[in-house]
């Protein structure tokens, strides 16, 4: 994905832009629990994992390309899967007497549910920028020191990628990626390349991090608002999909 890092974030184009991000971010979270929980097995889960995809990404609205990306992602991940599901011998991994029709219907099940969970991360990372993602975490009720990790882990991912796309650049400005036993060139000099320059600027952050008193001050809470109607209906909804989904995966182990 060549998309700079920081342009991901809050590049929606949705409704769901005019709600505040502690709204936005109790939204995506309780949308994302709700297609992880609710059951692949049966017509009831597999149609609550899709509208509740298709309701979060019309509600968010991010770039089709974006969309595009993470639907290619998914399927390039699971069809190595796909092609080997019919080499295994009957008795693989628990397979016994389950028909080829049923292995392939749990599979797209699995599928569905990877898809919508990938789409629904898409869309949460576009509809919060990084400001709203630090005003939603210190506004919700978590740990400082874990409000913090979380804000770091964001800020140097996006450093890291930064670098590792300068790095490919340079590479493949020298003819890198030319030949036959490129790859392989290039996995070697990763190591020499790659490594070294993302631990001068790991060092250069923590310096900076250190004249600047960075860890010695505690994080300031933003400033709490209550919700308005919107919100609380936005909220309303997406906690309604969770408790319907968790009916559904209950009512689907007690007729296991």
């Amino acid at each position: 994905m060549r998309t700079p890092w920081h342009e991901l974030w809050g590049c929606a184009r949705g409704p769901i832009m005019g709600l505040t991000p502690p709204v936005r971010l109790l939204a995506s979270g309780a949308t994302f629990a709700a297609c992880m929980v609710a059951p692949t097995t049966n017509a009831g889960g597999v149609l609550l994992i899709a509208l509740a995809t298709t309701g979060w990404l019309l509600a968010c609205k991010p770039p089709l390309a974006l969309v595009q990306r993470a639907v290619t992602l998914t399927l390039l991940l699971w069809l190595p899967v796909a092609l080997l599901l019919p080499l295994l011998p009957p008795g693989a991994a628990g397979l016994k007497g389950r028909a080829p029709l049923e292995l392939l219907l749990g599979l797209g099940g699995l599928l569905l549910r990877g898809l919508g969970a990938l789409l629904i991360a898409t869309g949460a990372v576009a509809s919060l920028p990084p400001s709203g993602l630090r005003e939603a975490l210190l506004r919700l009720p978590l740990p400082r020191l874990v409000v913090a990790i979380l804000l770091q882990i964001v800020q140097h991912t996006g450093s890291l990628l930064a670098e590792t796309q300068r790095v490919r650049a340079a590479l493949a400005l020298r003819g890198a990626f030319s030949g036959a036993q490129s790859g392989w060139r290039l996995l070697r000099a990763l190591p020499q390349v790659w490594l070294p320059r993302v631990i001068v600027r790991a060092d250069r952050i923590a310096d900076a991090m250190e004249l600047r008193s960075y860890g010695w001050t505690a994080l300031q809470p933003a400033r709490s608002t209550p919700f308005v109607a919107r919100e609380v209906a936005a909220l309303i909804l997406a906690l309604s999909l969770l408790v319907v989904a968790a009916a559904l995966r209950l009512r689907a182990w007690g007729m296991t």
